[in-house]
């Protein structure tokens, strides 16, 4: 097979590498300039793979019999106008990896929660004694998780609506959609198509597969869902057909297999209300899956969170600073508002992703008492909020981290919770929160 990938970043190069390995020609492109991209370069040369960087030519077309696209790639390049035209077959890096793996995978995807959803399904699995990987958007590509363990019992992964946009037979053998609410409208262009192409998740799956969805989101319950899967749900709101719910104390759960408590809501390892639909959602997936409700109960529990999902980072000053770099959308940070009960520095800011922060003006005027906005969205964003609160512009990140600082009082909480993507500064999310700590960790004198 010869196949083209689009894309040189980690999950471009994890599908080159795993192509190459099943014996395919493979040949990698990519538009940024050389410069950015040498330890990808270093590493296709090691693996005599061929690649061309700077921009994407036709190069890309000859002789190829399908096109692995990154999810970063936008699907109406012209190159890839031409390969349809051509008729050669377009393939998200998730199906791509997906087509070489006969091991069983669980799928989450969802506007909120799904990055914590996904590492809590990890260590349910592992409380069950299962071989599992966690991979997908959480950080690390599916690709390389096939690459190392190739004979893993199951793979645990997290599902972005970049990486759904070009599967056609990806069957997940249990998935869920936790939530739909504006997020890449930049890229989506509505609410309606990111939502149907959320949905893309289920729609290959058969009979023996398993559809989730969250009874409680009024799309979702309105939605038609594709695919031949069982139907199951979760809901905080009251009893489901098939799944869990939460009575008002306990978790609960109904399955053909059957049904009773799981736990109190109150045993459960991380604290609020959208970490309880997390639970949840785990847990029903899990349980459709077969897993023993002994290890969910376990892993409920003991579960402590994830990095730059609403993180508590130190407390210095009498001051407590929280790492929330994940939330990239408006719903993400209203979440994170709700969850914390002290006045509030909040730090907003980087990419826009044409998404609407006026959404989130009453709670910023209820809870929030400066608002620090950075990056290049800073005053598109004070512009949204202004009016709520007290609102500084400071452009770049580290002055605006100490621009929080300055402003919070002993008793306060610095909250970075971005509503914005990160690429207009950082490689990833993961950086902007890694260099949010440093920051912190700098103003008390420790070691990052």
């Amino acid at each position: 097979m010869r196949v083209t990938v689009f894309g040189m970043a980690r999950a471009g190069l994890a599908c080159a590498l795993l192509y190459r390995r099943h014996g395919a020609r493979v040949f990698v492109s990519d538009h940024q300039p050389s410069d950015a991209l040498s330890q990808s370069m270093d590493i296709l040369r090691r693996e005599n793979i061929a690649f061309e960087t700077g921009a994407h030519t036709e190069r890309t077309l000859e002789n190829c019999d399908a096109i692995i696209l990154s999810p970063g790639v936008k699907l109406d390049l012209p190159l890839l106008a031409e390969a349809r035209r051509r008729g050669i077959p377009l393939i998200s890096e998730i199906e791509a990896a997906w087509r070489l793996s006969n091991v069983p995978v669980v799928a989450v995807t969802g506007s909120n929660g799904k990055t914590t959803t996904t590492a809590w399904l990890g260590e349910i699995y592992k409380a069950a004694g299962i071989s599992l990987e966690v991979a997908g958007n959480i950080g690390r590509p599916y690709a390389d998780a096939i690459l190392k363990n190739p004979s893993a019992e199951r793979y645990i992964l997290e599902i972005s609506s970049f990486q759904l946009e070009a599967v056609e037979a990806f069957a997940p053998h249990a998935a869920a959609v936790l939530n739909i609410s504006q997020d890449h409208l930049d890229r989506h262009g509505t609410l309606e198509r990111y939502a149907q192409t959320k949905l893309r998740l289920f729609a290959g799956q058969l009979a023996d597969d398993v559809a989730i969805i969250n009874r409680d989101d009024d799309y979702l319950c309105r939605a038609l869902l594709p695919g031949d899967g069982e139907k199951a749900s979760f809901s905080l709101c009251g009893p489901v057909e098939s799944g869990v719910w939460f009575d008002g104390v306990t978790l609960r759960h109904r399955f053909p297999s059957g049904e009773g408590e799981l736990l109190p809501a109150a045993a459960i390892g991380l604290p609020g209300r959208h970490n309880l639909a997390n639970a949840a959602a785990a847990a029903c997936v899990a349980l459709a899956d077969g897993v023993s409700p002994e290890a969910v109960r376990r892993a409920l529990r003991e579960f402590t969170g994830v990095e730059h999902r609403l993180e508590f980072v130190a407390e210095i000053d009498g001051v407590r600073y929280f790492n929330d770099s994940k939330a990239t959308n408006p719903d993400s940070v209203r979440v994170a508002l709700e969850a914390i009960d002290t006045p509030l520095v909040l730090i907003m800011g980087g990419l826009d992703k044409g998404t609407d922060h006026t959404v989130l003006f009453d709670l910023v005027k209820e809870k929030v008492r400066r608002l620090i906005c950075t990056g290049k969205a800073a005053e598109l964003i004070a512009g949204q909020l202004g009016g709520a609160t007290g609102i500084m512009i400071v452009r770049d990140f580290r002055d605006a981290v100490e621009a929080a600082r300055k402003a919070a009082l002993p008793g306060d909480t610095v909250l970075l919770s971005p509503s914005c993507a990160s690429f207009d500064s950082f490689k990833n999310y993961e950086e902007r929160g890694r260099v949010f700590k440093d920051v912190v960790f700098a103003f008390a004198g420790k070691p990052s």
